[in-house]
């Protein structure tokens, strides 16, 4: 059993299959609107991912790719069973109890998978994993390794069982068997710590909160570790939480919980058009004081950046400036929302987009860009932070 959410739906694994049903109508309390269900599966998918245009799911030894359109599904099978799997918008990261894998996302394929070259050098089994911007975070039986995306280790840290690891934007979550959850920094030094009750069954995290649930309900913790809400229910099976509300499935259907409810004060709304803006605008902004042409085009369905012969890495992008702009932070963790960047540029003409290439609205955006208080504030640290994702 296993729910995951994009913008505009909410998909459901159970009984070999995958389901996508419309997400607005189950907001509204409707009856749940089936938009398709895939063909049946060899293997129970243990976990689902979300990209752009597809998900991603492994069970035991299978690997799947299924469309968002109509559900369509491609699968391969591997020598050895599959345990986490993390999805970023250049490639995806397979774990196995014994290798770290990746492959690139336009190309599935067995043959197109890679092992780690560090794979060897670390303590098995492996346990989970998950990957920031440049890094890639992998748990064992006693030790969690922090991994360069170029396939080199770089440090690691004495823990034990940790059984899940989400990303924050300041660095890795890890989730203990023993009911602990540690919120550390990029290099792994424990920021601040929580404690929960009941057998950890599905996590995420999200603008500054940490979801996760148990066997005795749904747990939500603040960046500073403590427990900040609570539903009570042991029949919840699985949940993802959208941008302003939260999906909790139990055998006979969802329910929908609203954000603002659970969290009261703690609750910060979420919006697409803003999230937009601020991307839209902080390339504005570096052009403009750096004096060079940001070229904007969209290749392969995702922008294409370029300043001079330097590219820049949209992940890097959204992973970064969610260090200043917290609701940025869904682009990154969830590319599934990846649409609503240019919908709402487009719609709100942050953006005009003729074929593939893409011109910024500077009239507009400097508007924005002095209307948005964090942008004078942090002026100097964006431009630092926008420069640093070119290569």
């Amino acid at each position: 059993m296993y729910v995951l959410c994009d913008e505009k739906r909410v998909f459901l694994h159970t009984d070999y299959r995958v389901e996508a049903y419309d997400k607005e109508a189950l907001v509204k309390g409707e009856k749940m609107k089936l938009l398709w269900k895939s063909e049946k599966l060899s293997k129970n998918l243990g976990k689902l991912v979300n990209a752009k245009d597809h998900l991603y799911g492994i069970g035991a030894d299978l690997v799947a790719k299924i469309s968002k359109v109509d559900g369509t599904v491609e699968t391969f099978t591997l020598p050895e069973d599959l345990i986490d799997l993390f999805c970023t918008y250049s490639g995806i990261y397979l774990l196995g109890k014994t290798g770290l894998f990746r492959m690139p996302l336009e190309r599935f394929s067995p043959a197109e998978i890679k092992r780690s070259p560090v794979s060897h050098l670390m303590e098995k089994p492996f346990s989970c994993l998950c990957a920031s911007d440049d890094s890639i975070y992998v748990a064992s039986r006693s030790q969690i390794y922090r991994i360069d995306k170029e396939g080199g280790k770089v440090n690691e840290k004495a823990l034990t069982e940790v059984c899940m690891m989400l990303i924050s934007e300041e660095g890795p979550i890890a989730i203990r068997k023993d009911g602990k959850i540690l919120n550390m920094d990029e290099n792994m030094e424990v920021l601040s710590t929580g404690e929960f009750d009941g057998e950890p069954i599905k996590a995420e995290y999200n603008v500054h909160h940490t979801f996760l649930l148990t066997s005795t309900g749904l747990h939500i913790f603040g960046k500073t570790g403590g427990r900040i809400a609570h539903i009570s229910d042991s029949k919840y099976l699985s949940f993802s939480e959208g941008l302003n509300h939260v999906y909790l499935y139990k055998e006979n259907g969802f329910e929908v919980a609203s954000k603002a409810d659970i969290l009261g004060d703690n609750y910060q709304k979420v919006d697409l058009a803003t999230v937009s803006a601020i991307v839209f605008t902080s390339l504005m902004l570096y052009e403009r004081e750096k004096g060079v042409k940001v070229n904007i085009r969209e290749k392969y369905g995702l922008l294409d950046i370029r300043v001079g012969d330097q590219s820049m890495q949209v992940e890097k992008l959204f992973f970064r400036l969610s260090k200043y702009f917290p609701e940025v932070f869904i682009l990154f963790s969830n590319s599934g929302y990846y649409e609503s960047l240019m919908e709402f540029g487009q719609r709100f003409e942050l953006i005009k987009k003729q074929e593939r290439s893409i011109t910024l609205n500077r009239d507009l955006l400097d508007h924005l860009l002095r209307k948005h208080s964090a942008f004078e504030a942090f002026r100097e640290d964006i431009i630092h932070l926008v420069s640093s994702c070119l290569s």
